[in-house]
């Protein structure tokens, strides 16, 4: 109650045109998304035991489909103010309600921005990771042609930060280029997926923290009149604390993490090429690292856009003894239509068959293999 009567209070006090005098601007987004899976699989923890398929759609908030239908896993509202201080100087707001929450508002994004001058741009708050290409925008459904970026490739148990922002533009030959440096920290107090995880395997845990400090690098955004592709690297230190029911703690190891990214798109109308490659690497003791990618093909005819996409994700250990590949895996493959109806909305159904490759005898095919329908509208305002 105290937190929806704080979000309240600020968003009075942020967006009121009498309390501060100048304009705001409001946008916003949105998602109603129905679905469901369709048959049982072999239980990968209670062996011998049947359950629905279940398909994660957001690891994130842990947003999943079973056999039951749903509106719940991915429909989202969220409205967005900003304000200018100065003709250089605004403040951005963003609220966000998400059905998997049962509609409870998070205030996820607040920052400051300072245009210097042509060139360069400040930034100072809290906003997204600039991680994956889609990172930024990957909840608005309405900027891409399928309901959701691939989930098993934005899978991280992080994903915003408060963070100091410098972004240089340039024009460098024919093409424009932007460079954005960043450091911040995150500290994300009873995470959801890990708490998720924790739970599938009955460690009785009853929360867990998820530390991220010192995430700092920058991406290299270059774009021309055919494509749009982005650089990113960044390192960060990472913590996890796990609490239990009666009062103890453990403190998973310290290790730092580097993530080296490349993706974009590229425009051959009517057809439209997206990709993205990450790899993950834990400075840990059995030298973990993830790589994924992702490939996808849409074909535009009028108002409508046929699709297919294909993302993999792999989970590797190259200093453990002996060196192992057999962990967690597994491919999604998506394909869907969106029609454009109206200028501001989109109705999309999407097929999604994932399968998983985890190694069975150790535990990591813990997801199960599943087959998802969904459909829904994405509208923006």
């Amino acid at each position: 109650m105290k937190k929806h009567i704080y979000l309240i209070a600020l968003a009075i006090s942020l967006f009121s045109t009498q309390v501060f005098s100048v304009n705001v601007e409001f946008s916003g987004y949105g998602s109603i998304v129905a679905g469901k899976t369709f048959g049982t699989v072999d239980d990968p923890i209670n062996i011998g035991e049947r359950r629905d398929e279940i398909f994660t759609a957001d690891f994130y908030d842990v947003g999943q489909y079973n056999n039951d239908f749903s509106f719940k896993p991915e429909t989202v509202f969220a409205l967005q103010a900003k304000t200018k201080l100065s003709d250089n100087v605004s403040i951005t707001a963003q609220l966000v309600s998400k059905a998997v929450d049962e509609f409870s508002p998070d205030l996820d994004w607040f920052y400051l921005t300072y245009k210097l001058n042509e060139d360069w741009t400040f930034m100072a708050g809290r906003r997204n990771i600039p991680m994956y290409y889609f990172s930024e925008f990957s909840e608005v459904g309405y900027a891409y042609p399928w309901i959701r970026p691939p989930a098993n490739l934005y899978w991280w148990q992080v994903t915003q930060f408060n963070a100091v922002q410098a972004l240089y533009t340039f024009v460098w030959g024919e093409y424009n280029h932007t460079v954005n440096f960043f450091y911040g920290n995150e500290y994300s107090k009873d995470n959801k997926e890990m708490l998720f995880y924790e739970r599938l395997y009955g460690t009785g845990a009853s929360s867990v923290d998820e530390f991220w400090t010192d995430i700092t690098g920058f991406n290299w955004n270059v774009s021309g009149e055919y494509f749009d592709v982005r650089f990113v690297y960044f390192v960060n230190d990472r913590d996890r604390d796990i609490f239990f029911p009666d009062g103890s703690m453990t403190s998973n190891r310290h290790f730092s993490q580097s993530f080296i990214g490349f993706g974009g798109t590229i425009n051959l109308y009517p057809l439209t090429i997206l990709f993205d490659y990450n790899f993950v690497d834990y400075d840990d003791v059995r030298g973990t690292e993830f790589p994924t990618y992702l490939i996808s093909l849409a074909y535009s005819i009028d108002e409508f856009q046929p699709y297919i996409s294909y993302s993999k994700a792999d989970h590797e250990r190259t200093k453990a003894t002996p060196p192992t590949e057999d962990l967690e895996e597994h491919y999604l493959l998506s394909v869907g239509l969106r029609y454009d109806f109206i200028p501001t909305a989109a109705f999309k159904i999407q097929l999604d068959k994932f399968v998983d490759q985890g190694h069975a005898p150790t535990g990591w095919n813990y997801h199960g293999d599943s087959t998802a329908l969904t459909f829904g509208v994405d509208f923006i305002f």
